[in-house]
């Protein structure tokens, strides 16, 4: 089974990678992506599509962003 994980902040990485190190118990064959930080990252043993320190903004940024739409 392949899986994704979507994370764009640090503590959906911290959820996410709980999550993946729970599924693995029960299957350990499955394979990840994911776009995501250091934590998902140690748990599958691979480099995210995309990192969080790559693509993090926050605040009135993100706001501008949005009503450009």
């Amino acid at each position: 089974m392949k899986l994704f994980f979507i994370s764009g902040e640090p503590s959906g990485d911290l959820h996410a990678s709980n999550c993946m190190k729970e599924l693995l118990h029960f299957d350990p064959t499955i394979q990840f992506g994911f776009t995501g930080g250091p934590l998902m990252e140690a748990v599958t043993k691979t480099k995210p599509v995309i990192a969080i320190s790559e693509m993090a903004f926050m605040g009135s940024e993100q706001s501008k962003i949005i009503s450009k739409k």
